[in-house]
């Protein structure tokens, strides 16, 4: 049995932080450059984050001070801040974020996953292009994840996990004995000579697959802003920190207002 692991890796990208701001400065009919070392002015630098947020420096700001106050003064039992702070935080929800910019980069990116995993992943559909390998034309022996601690499940909500099981070496001994069980099977409907393309019908969700995805800077700050979000799965919180890695590098001040 082939254990391996959850990986992405950078294959390409087009575009830098000064590609938002000149996608966004295109309207007055300007452009702007990187000042020495590739760094963006003061001003180019407010101009992505009034994109991201929908607020300008003092605004946010203000904002935020306006949040603290609130929040000091209601737990401090002063009740009747609540509706204030609600009619706050639903102004802020509807604050209009200026996505076309964000739109004109684009980064590709090879991930190897698990079958169940790429599943939830690729629910992501606007601004990105998903290119999958297929097992009706490979037959070779597939690699496969396994958790390295397996969960219970929560009492209050109908997904998540919570603490670890408490026999992990059972739930483990169950896991594996189920997987090789799919992979003897598959490989002896291929010595009898099924297709691959029907016998693949028998291998498990946790045989991994690889994928190539190109989307824009604003499509992979939508996935990792909901796969890094702790109620997501927890290879899902390891993907996305993995998928993050790699923009924040290409996409410094972008990323940092889209994803915080």
């Amino acid at each position: 049995m082939k254990h391996a692991s959850i990986q992405a890796v950078y294959l390409d990208h087009m575009g830098t932080d000064i590609t938002v701001v000149n996608a966004a400065r295109a309207s007055f009919g300007k452009d702007s450059q990187f000042l020495d070392g590739n760094v963006l002015s003061k001003a180019d630098a407010s101009l992505i984050k009034f994109l991201a947020t929908g607020y300008r420096s003092n605004e946010w700001e203000n904002f935020l001070d306006q949040i603290i106050q609130l929040s000091y003064e209601i737990t401090t039992k002063d009740e009747t801040k609540r509706d204030e702070l609600t009619t706050l935080l639903h102004a802020y929800k509807r604050k209009a974020q200026h996505w076309a910019p964000f739109g004109h980069p684009h980064v590709q990116i090879r991930m190897t996953l698990p079958i169940f995993l790429a599943r939830q992943f690729v629910k992501h559909q606007i601004g990105g292009v998903w290119s999958e390998e297929s097992r009706r034309y490979i037959s070779d022996e597939p690699g496969v994840w396994l958790s390295q601690e397996w969960h219970t499940r929560p009492d209050d909500i109908k997904q998540g996990s919570a603490g670890p099981v408490d026999d992990q070496t059972t739930v483990d001994h169950i896991a594996m004995s189920a997987t090789m069980s799919s992979l003897r099977a598959y490989e002896n409907m291929l010595a009898e000579g099924t297709a691959p393309e029907e016998a693949r019908i028998v291998l498990p969700l946790n045989m991994m697959t690889t994928v190539v995805w190109t989307g824009s800077l604003l499509f992979w700050s939508r996935v990792c802003n909901q796969r890094v979000d702790s109620h997501a799965q927890l290879p899902a919180q390891e993907l996305g920190k993995i998928i993050a890695s790699i923009m924040e590098p290409l996409f410094p001040v972008s990323w940092k207002h889209l994803t915080t």
